[in-house]
């Protein structure tokens, strides 16, 4: 099988120990429910060593919570990766949507540590106006990431019949055709390829206005495309996608993106139930400012994660020399924020 330069080089990385020497990698994965509601939370434990490794995992959450067990014992293959669960048995909700989080192995004579910023990353069930007024996303659960001091907040919601997304993005100005809004879709347990011949299994969209302000939104990849496809450069016109609801809107230095899109499409894949996990991410295009803002960065994807297979190029686009991280990112639906 042919691999593409991109996926060799995270496969590298991982390989290697793109974290010194420590002898595996944490990342503590998203919560989809509120905290409040005690759900099972997951620990993400790469080894990056060429041996086994045996050990310990524990979480250490905001003062107050409680969680169980206080660790787990885990034994990995070398390059395995293993998601370890632990229940919050208490939990309160916390302003900022922003959960500061210590996990740590201890293991192979090494204690190694990671601190995050965890988010609750799901949608409420709502059905907005697609309007370009904002007012009615405050039932949302607004998740913000900064890059190089800019703001980015992304919100969605969900009913029966389609799927909604908010991206706020903080900048100096709208450039028509260049600033642009780029999300994908998937299910829970898809995985992204790293070979031109491989299948992709993502919904992806492009949200952008033209030189007219008018708003438009492109799919961009369907599951069963073929990667190779995704991976050259595409005239936006032939893929423009009239089922979805947009407006793009702006005031006081924030470009507010808003989009509704059908569920009837995805439905086989993503159903629409409360409680269901899915893979969301997002990047905004800002070539004349920030550059490229990545979701997957932001919510502390490993730098083995990076992979140009997992976004679709499409012409006008300025993309960085490093490739965008995996669009697989935990997301869910839930009934409410409360």
């Amino acid at each position: 099988m042919r691999r593409s330069a991109a996926g060799l080089l995270g496969i590298v990385l991982c390989a290697a120990g793109a974290f010194a020497a420590d002898p595996v990698a944490l990342r503590m994965e998203n919560f989809t429910v509120t905290p409040s509601t005690g759900p099972l939370v997951f620990v993400e434990v790469k080894n990056l060593q060429k041996q086994p490794y045996r050990g310990t995992i524990s979480v250490s959450p905001p003062g107050g919570w409680r969680i169980a067990p206080a660790r787990r014992e885990i034994a990995l293959s070398p390059g395995e990766v293993q998601r370890v669960a632990f229940a919050i048995e208490k939990g309160r909700n916390m302003p900022g949507n922003s959960y500061p989080i210590k996990v740590t192995a201890v293991g192979a004579g090494v204690t190694v540590t990671r601190r995050q910023n965890v988010v609750v990353a799901s949608a409420p069930y709502f059905k907005p106006t697609i309007d370009g007024e904002v007012s009615d996303w405050k039932e949302a659960i607004p998740v913000k990431f900064e890059t190089a001091g800019k703001k980015t907040i992304i919100s969605t919601y969900w009913n029966r019949r389609g799927f909604s997304i908010l991206v706020a993005v903080e900048e100096d100005e709208l450039v028509a055709r260049a600033d642009a809004v780029q999300f994908a879709l998937s299910p829970a347990d898809a995985k992204t390829g790293t070979s031109t011949d491989d299948e992709g299994m993502r919904f992806e969209f492009l949200l952008t206005t033209g030189s007219q302000g008018k708003a438009s939104c492109f799919q961009l990849a369907t599951p069963g495309m073929k990667l190779a496809e995704v991976a050259r450069a595409r005239s936006l016109g032939p893929l423009k996608y009239e089922d979805a609801q947009i407006a793009v809107s702006r005031r006081d230095g924030v470009t507010f993106y808003e989009c509704s899109l059908p569920f009837g499409p995805m439905r086989k894949l993503i159903r629409p139930s409360e409680g269901r996990e899915f893979c969301l991410s997002v990047l905004v295009h800002d070539p004349d400012g920030t550059g490229l803002r990545d979701w997957g960065r932001a919510a502390g994807l490993w730098p083995c994660r990076r992979n140009r297979l997992a976004w679709s190029r499409w012409a006008g686009a300025k993309w960085p020399d490093d490739p965008p991280f995996d669009n697989k990112i935990e997301w869910g639906l839930c009934s409410s924020q409360y």
